[in-house]
């Protein structure tokens, strides 16, 4: 059985940095879509190839930046809606964008019949304003335009898996086991089958990347403790979602997703973690979707075969 948790640090010396470019302009296409059953997409016209990224806007945010609320789909060849897997990139909540480092996971995806969506969302930058929870309410409401929108854009809402790497595997830990944000933006809790963290901390008031939590999160104890998904499991149970955790490092860090991993399980819940050591933190994301690799891809590839 595999096991879960997420830890902090982007390298030894550098805990967040799976992302570090700018978001660049894009001339790709931004619109909107209506509400459309999965019955009624499958009736849709087959694709003959793999498409994307096709950038649409899942929130309009009064002063915000409209590449920030803004998601990729990228589809594979094939009749009817494809099972979704939602990507969150890293970078410390602070920097990163949807862009970065997809090819491989695109192929990826298309591989296992699957369409990968990549999502923004807000950023602690300097002066930006933007702080907890506003990261967590937009993935929410990433969350909730792929249940409600995607089948007209070919995704199948049944099969949603969420994928994030460092600050990413954070938010789609916290959505999974604080389900009143997906509740709040009009997303079904219930409807998340699985999530894959791939590298984080889930204690976040033990997390070794202070700095970049006081950024993000502010110092209020109780604010730290609310945006942690173990005190979330603590306070209201085993999340309905599976959990996949992947993590590496010394045996301390190991050690910190173990304990994820059985308050998941003995709450009722099911989760299971991979060691990936050796890697760096940023191996982690960089190897998901690699030929070669034997730790990361072949148990998330597995895994998520599982849940569709």
């Amino acid at each position: 059985m595999l096991s879960a948790l997420l830890i902090a640090g982007c390298t030894a010396t550098n805990p967040e940095s799976s992302s570090t470019s700018s978001p660049a302009p894009s001339n790709r296409s931004t619109s909107t879509s209506a509400p459309t059953t999965t019955a009624e997409a499958s009736a849709a016209s087959c694709r003959e190839k793999a498409s994307g990224p096709k950038t649409l806007s899942y929130a309009n945010r009064s002063g915000v930046e409209p590449n920030l609320t803004s998601l990729d789909v990228y589809l594979p060849p094939g009749c009817g809606p494809a099972p979704v897997l939602l990507w969150v990139h890293g970078g410390g909540w602070r920097r990163g964008d949807k862009s970065n480092g997809m090819k491989q996971k695109v192929a990826w995806a298309e591989s296992l019949g699957a369409a990968l969506v990549s999502v923004n969302y807000r950023l602690t930058t300097p002066d930006s304003g933007v702080q907890w929870p506003d990261h967590g309410q937009d993935l929410a409401a990433a969350v909730a335009w792929v249940q409600q929108n995607g089948p007209a854009q070919g995704l199948d809402p049944t099969k949603l898996t969420l994928i994030g790497h460092s600050a990413g595997a954070h938010l789609v830990a916290i959505v999974a086991t604080d389900q009143a944000l997906l509740t709040t933006a009009g997303a079904d809790p219930a409807k998340v089958s699985c999530v894959v963290a791939l590298d984080f901390s889930f204690d976040l008031a033990s997390a070794p990347a202070d700095k970049m939590i006081a950024d993000a999160f502010g110092t209020d104890p109780q604010v730290i403790a609310a945006a942690s998904p173990n005190v979330q499991i603590e306070r209201n149970g085993a999340p309905s979602a599976r959990f996949l955790i992947a993590t590496r490092g010394g045996r301390s860090r190991v050690a910190d997703a173990q304990a994820f991993v059985d308050l998941v399980n003995t709450s009722g819940g099911s989760a299971e973690l991979v060691d990936a050591t050796p890697y760096t933190h940023n191996q982690v994301s960089t190897q998901l979707g690699a030929a070669d690799d034997t730790l990361v891809t072949p148990a998330v590839t597995e895994f998520v075969q599982s849940c569709n």
